[in-house]
């Protein structure tokens, strides 16, 4: 078995959360509020906690893995 490299590891950390936040999305009713919410609608408190810390930790990975990917001349 090999050692996946660095720029793999990176991706494979960008797929996780992004499948993290499509799944949670794919669960209850989270993509109809999701709607409501970018409709400027109220939702739950704790509906909103969970969908910005998933948001965050995948912006946080997107970033993360340009930081650390060289650069393309």
């Amino acid at each position: 078995m090999t050692n996946p490299t660095v720029p793999e590891q990176l991706l494979h950390h960008v797929q996780d959360r992004t499948t993290e936040m499509r799944r949670w999305l794919d669960a209850d009713n989270n993509s109809e509020t999701l709607m409501a919410h970018l409709h400027d609608e109220p939702v739950d408190a704790a509906w909103l906690r969970t969908y910005q810390r998933l948001g965050r930790d995948l912006m946080s990975a997107v970033g993360i893995a340009q930081e650390q990917l060289p650069r393309r001349q």
